[in-house]
Order: structure tokens, then C-alpha cells, then sequence
């Protein structure tokens, strides 16, 4: 907010700037004295309301400065009195408006968010707006198709549709009016936010009965930022690597990312950097980047803070043009840290240096056998998942984790740390057009350059999946203003909007965030919502109709063709119906011959598009998976296919886990996580028109 000068407009000035971008307003009129409130309440007819006027007085309800439903000369004479006394050290004027009749209120609202620009909030509105936070936030300008989206998604929606005999609102005014909402924030810069509390809607016609409109006189600083994806490439695939901080000792960062990079099986040329020493793992060791004999496309940087600079400009003369900055201290540290790496960053920058960093580890690309992190890590599966995180654990814990499990293969891995300078749209923007990322999964704390976010997201989105998961409160946060607005449209509430404006699939922790990247990586993408389920056990059948319905999952009736082909095996007394509880039939058969049975019968149904297997684990349930389900998989592949299972031994999860691995079928701990996964498929095959909207 520093160097900003923000005002408010008093209610009538307000008034007057939505009547001007068409959004109707209630009857009113500004008066000074007793005279001119009196005369104005005869031009508009009784009952009135009479408020107090003022840029200083923002929530006039609860500071007393509203009194309603005024029905004669007399009551209008006290009020007037009344809140000359209540407000006679403020300034002020007064406002006579007729008295709304009875209707559906709504919120409507508009901000201009720091990161991501101008949104738009509809809701449930009244006193009750902040009670019930039934509102839809959208980022601006929107089309009437979209405020008439924004309407519909409320659950509040009944009330506005005609409920219990009430007849509907005029929905066309109010989406027209949210519309206009949504140009003005987008199209008047100093505007920063605009909150109508209420807009009464009725049958015919709806109108804004409170507006409070702040502005600024300097408005704020587009984020846009610049697009530089081509800079991007020599992180991942350099010719030559130098290690500024290279060590003998074991143990330390610098000896451990040598031992990655010999390890993962880097064919580039490798340079140790340390002015002590000769030789570092049987490579020539050098005193400065300078000194290194040919080339150097990428430079990683674990010194202490105090020697970075220099380190900086000896990379730049070198004509080093990529630097991966391990060491912290800077941002991540306050104040005065952020101070001292916008320096670094406009040293780099100055020098045609692209500068990953501070306080990151840097990166993976098991293709080009580079591993930069500074925890050991074994070898890691190639594969199409591409992750972009805010945070070393990708290049550590889950590193390995990912290696041991394998629950996908990856493509490239990028630990952006504090972002001095590469941040996610570079990143975004450089694996949209790789070939080797069919998967994008994005771990995030905050987001910088906002706009530019939004298109290189969406344009991302458009050709492959984006996963994301976001911790943490965004800058946005801090800047809401105190309003309904503000305190409804909240950073993480903003951000929910952006991912549906770029179509990321936004899940909300780790777990669901790995589940959700392995069914992406190895399934095709679902033609409908409509899932098949089968289990082992009773148990499945019931907590998997219960997730269907919370992930908006349908589980068709089974065909009377289908139902005669599962009793084929299935005993005459047992229910058959989806989920079908295949235990009774298992007892008689065995699992292998019943479950790759059921498989088919159940994929063999047209308005089926998708499966889920339920295991319960034991030594009965361990059989050669391959031939068991290989062949339905091929006949079936354009349907998604998902496996989960209960208990197990760590033999038997293996067994199973790599098994079907091998078919391209992911494997899940329980059916809630696989349904899961499913659901966030069918949200992106609906951002990408292969699900129409709405349509089950």
C-alpha cells in the first residue's frame, strides 16, 4: 500500500459510478438540511430510509448510521435530528432513498487483487453474508455466460430459481449487472474495490441498495511480468556443469551432488570448483569458474552468502548464462535478506544470467542423468511428470521416496526456492512446449507475476494436466481490504478461480496430490463421470458409494445383459448390483478367475467408462496379475482402470503396486483416494471439452 493514496467514495458518489457503467441503482437523493431531506421524501414517495452520507463513515449499519422504513413527515423530522447528533463531529450529508420492498439480497462484488488483477464475488447477501459465505468468485471481465455460471453455482441458488411456490428473480438483470461489475473493476485502474451489499433482486427488475467504493490515486502495479522460456533449457540440459563449492568430505552438499550427478550418469562434462583443492572424486578440481578450461552452461552455487557475489560475476565473465543458487539467508530470512537478493538477482540479470534461487537444490532430469540435490538420491524411473516446487523436499525425501516407490516416472524436477528470479511461469511456459512432460505437478506457497501466471497456466492446461497444491497465505492476503468483499474474496478463495479460469486441477496435500499425478501419467483420459466397481469385500462396496457421491462420481445400474454374464460365476442367491461384493463368488471360484471375469463383464458396458478393482490383501488374493487382466486392459484402453486394496503385507502391496504397474493401472491404499483421483480426470476431461459441463 506504500505510496498510495486511497479514498472512498461516500455512497451517493458511488451510486452514481455504477448507475454511469449501467447497473441499476435504488431511487435516491442527496440533501444538506432538515428542508431538503423533507422534500426530497416527497419526491420519492413514502416509506424511505434516511443514511448518513460520508467518505468517513464506511459501514453505516453498524456505526448506527442507518435508520429504515420511515413512513411520515414526523418520523423523517426525528431521524434527521438523530443523526445529526449521532455523526455531529463528522462530516457529513444525508441520504433519502425510497425504501426497497421485500426480495432476494444478493452481494455483489469487485477487487482488484494484487497478484492476480481484477475479480468479480457473487453471493447470498444481507446480514447474514459473512455468516453463510455462500459466494462464487470468478477473475474478471466475464461474459454473461459466465456471471450466469457464477449465479448457478451458488448454493443459495434455489432462493434466486423460485422456491416453495416463490416465483424466480430476474436472473438477466443480475447477471447483466454482474457483468457490467466485472468491466468496470477491469476497465477503471484506480478502482480497488467495489461492495454492494445489498443488491435486492425481485421478478422484475433488481437493483444495488449499498455500494462502498474505494479507489486509488495511483491504482497497482501490473504483475504481468516477461516471458523467457527459452532461458530455461540449460537447467535441465546442460553440455557442462560447475559445482562452486565442490568438497572432498563426505557427507557435505558439495561432495554429495558430485556423487548424484556420477551416480545418475551425467554425460556432460563435470567441473569441481574449489581454490583448495587438485582433484575431488577423480576430477580435476578448479580455483574459480574462470579458470575451467572449456565451457560452462550451468553453474551451482553452495558457498556462503559472503562469497556469492563475487562467485556471480566470475560465472558472468566465464559467459555462464544459468546459475542454480543453493545457498539461504536471503528472502527466506526476512527483510533485510529480500534486500540483499534483489541485489544478487539485478547483478545476474544485468550480466544475461538467469539465477534459480537462493535456497534451492536445484534440479532433476533422470534423461540427461542430472541430479543436483544435496541429499543422496538413487536412480529415478524416466518418465513424463514434470514437478515445479517451492521446496527441496522434491529433490530430497520425495526423491528418494519417488525412486523407492516409483509411483510414476519423471521427467524433470525444479526447487525453486525463494524465486529471486526463475519463478513458476518460466517454468510453466518452458515445460508446456517439452515433449518429454505429459504431466505438469506444481507445489506452491505464494505466486509472483500474476497475470502472466494465469496465461502460461492455462495455456499449459491446454495440451497437458496441471496439478497443483498450494500452501500457505499469498501476498493477495495482505492486502484485502476490510469490506465483505475483502474478507469473502481471500487469497486461497482467489486462487480457486484461477484454477478454474486455467483449468489446473487443484488438489489440497500431498497425498492427493502424488495420487492424482500417478493416474494422469499412466490413464487415459475419461469419456464420462460413470465408473464401474467391484470388491473383494463389503466394506468397499459401501465406502465407495459414499465417495462417489461426495466427488460427484455416478455409479451406473448394471445392464440386464451385464447382470446375466456376472451370474454366469456369481452364485443365484448374492445381489448383483454396482458396486457388486464379489466375495460369495471369489469363495466358489477363486479371486484370479472371478476378478478378471467381473473386469470384463463390467468394462464390456457401454455407459461404464471407467473401473475400480478393491482388493482385501492375503495370500488367497495373490495371483500372476498380468495374465490375469492384461489382455481386458488392451481391449479396454481408452477406459481408465483403478485398483485399491486393503491390509497387505509390504510383499503383497509390492506385488500388487508393481503388477499392475506394468499394465499402466495405478494402485491405491484405499477406494476414497482412487475416486478421488478419478474425480480431479474428469474435472480436467471437462476443462478440455471431452466431458460436456454438467453432463453425467
Amino acid at each position: 500500500m506504500e505510496g498510495r493514496s486511497i479514498t472512498a467514495l461516500s455512497e451517493y458518489e458511488g451510486a452514481a459510478l455504477l448507475r454511469e457503467w449501467g447497473i441499476p441503482v435504488v431511487d435516491q437523493i442527496l440533501a444538506g438540511s432538515e428542508q431538503e431531506v423533507l422534500a426530497a421524501a416527497k419526491k420519492l414517495g413514502y416509506p424511505v430510509v434516511l443514511k448518513v452520507c460520508s467518505k468517513d463513515v464506511l459501514h453505516k449499519t453498524e456505526q448506527g448510521g442507518v435508520i429504515l422504513n420511515i413512513r411520515n413527515t414526523g418520523s423523517l423530522s426525528r431521524a434527521v435530528r438523530e443523526l445529526k447528533k449521532r455523526f455531529s463531529k463528522t462530516p457529513h450529508s444525508l441520504l433519502v432513498q425510497k425504501m426497497a420492498g421485500s426480495g432476494v439480497e444478493l452481494i455483489l462484488g469487485a477487487r482488484r487483487d494484487p497478484i492476480f488483477g481484477p475479480i468479480v464475488l457473487a453471493g447470498i447477501g444481507g446480514i447474514f453474508t459473512e455468516i453463510f459465505r455462500d459466494t462464487v468468485i470468478e477473475l474478471a471481465p466475464l461474459n454473461a455466460a459466465k456471471a450466469g455460471s457464477m449465479l448457478r453455482r451458488l448454493k443459495g441458488f434455489a432462493l434466486l430459481n423460485g422456491f416453495r411456490s416463490q416465483p424466480p428473480v430476474d436472473l438477466d438483470t443480475v447477471t447483466a449487472a454482474l457483468t457490467a461489475l466485472s468491466k468496470l473493476i477491469t476497465k477503471r485502474k484506480d478502482i480497488l474495490e467495489i461492495d454492494i451489499n445489498p443488491m435486492i433482486a425481485y421478478p422484475d427488475g433488481a437493483f444495488a441498495v449499498d455500494a462502498l467504493v474505494r479507489r486509488s490515486e495511483n491504482g497497482l502495479r501490473s504483475s504481468a511480468g516477461s516471458s523467457q522460456p527459452d532461458t530455461i533449457d540449460p537447467f535441465f540440459n546442460p553440455r557442462s556443469f560447475a559445482l562452486i563449492g565442490a568438497s572432498k568430505t563426505p557427507g557435505k552438499g558439495g561432495n554429495i551432488i558430485l556423487r548424484n550427478l556420477l551416480k545418475a550418469g551425467y554425460k556432460g562434462k563435470i567441473y569441481p570448483i574449489n581454490p583448495t583443492a587438485r582433484e575431488i572424486l577423480g576430477m580435476p578440481a578448479y580455483a574459480k569458474v574462470s579458470d575451467v578450461p572449456g565451457p560452462v552452461d550451468l553453474a551451482m552455487i553452495v558457498i556462503p552468502k559472503s562469497a556469492v557475489a563475487d562467485a556471480i560475476s566470475d560465472c558472468a565473465a566465464k559467459g555462464t548464462t544459468n546459475i542454480i543458487l543453493s545457498t539461504g539467508g536471503y528472502s527466506d530470512m526476512g527483510h533485510e535478506g529480500a534486500i540483499e537478493q534483489k541485489a544478487l538477482v539485478s547483478q545476474a540479470r544485468k550480466a544475461g544470467v538467469r539465477l534459480m534461487g537462493p535456497n534451492s537444490i536445484g534440479i532433476l532430469n533422470p534423461a540427461a542423468g542430472l541430479a543436483t540435490s544435496i541429499v543422496g538420491l538413487e536412480q529415478i524411473r524416466t518418465g513424463g511428470v514434470s514437478l515445479i516446487g517451492q521446496s527441496g523436499v522434491f529433490s530430497s525425501g520425495w526423491g528418494r521416496w519417488i525412486a523407492d516407490v516409483k509411483p510414476f516416472g519423471i521427467s524433470k524436477v525444479a526447487c525453486i526456492g525463494n524465486k529471486g528470479d526463475v519463478n513458476e511461469s518460466d517454468l510453466l511456459e518452458y515445460l508446456a512446449d517439452d515433449p518429454a512432460t505429459t504431466t505438469i505437478g506444481l507445489y506452491l506457497e505464494g505466486v509472483a507475476q500474476g497475470s502472466r501466471f494465469v496465461k502460461a497456466a492455462k495455456r499449459a492446461s491446454e495440451c497437458k494436466p496441471v496439478v497443483v497444491v498450494k500452501s500457505g497465505k499469498s501476498e493477495a492476503g495482505a492486502a484485502a481490504i476490510a469490506s465483505h468483499t475483502g474478507s469473502l474474496a481471500g487469497s486461497d478463495a482467489v486462487f480457486d478461480s484461477v484454477c478454474r479460469t486455467a483449468g489446473m486441477v487443484r488438489v489440497h496435500d500431498s497425498e492427493a496430490f502424488f495420487d492424482t499425478l500417478s493416474a494422469f501419467e499412466v490413464l487415459p483420459l475419461p469419456r464420462s463421470n460413470r465408473m464401474g466397481v467391484f470388491s473383494i469385500t463389503g466394506m468397499g462396496c459401501v465406502v465407495t458409494t459414499d465417495a462417489a457421491e461426495e466427488y460427484g462420481v455416478e455409479l451406473p445400474a448394471l445392464k440386464p445383459a451385464t447382470i446375466k454374464r456376472l451370474r454366469e460365476l456369481a452364485p443365484s442367491w448374492a445381489p448383483v448390483r454396482n458396486p457388486v461384493d464379489i466375495w460369495s463368488t471369489v469363495e466358489q471360484h477363486g479371486s484370479k478367475k472371478t476378478m478378471s471375469h467381473m473386469a470384463r463383464c463390467i468394462l464390456d458396458q457401454k455407459d461404464i467408462d471407467a473401473l475400480l478393482i478393491i482388493f482385501v490383501l492375503m495370500p488367497e488374493t495373490i495371483f500372476d496379475i498380468a495374465e490375469a487382466f492384461g489382455e481386458i486392459v488392451k481391449e479396454h484402453r481408452s477406459k481408465p482402470i483403478f485398483v485399491s486394496y486393503y491390509g497387505g503385507t509390504s510383499r503383497e502391496i509390492a506385488h500388487v503396486h508393481e503388477g499392475f504397474l506394468s499394465l499402466g493401472v495405478p494402485s491405491y491404499p484405499t477406494p476414497e483416494r482412487a475416486l478421488y483421483a478419478f474425480s480431479r480426470m474428469v474435472e480436467y476431461a471437462r476443462f478440455r471439452g471431452l466431458i460436456r459441463q454438467g453432463k453425467k
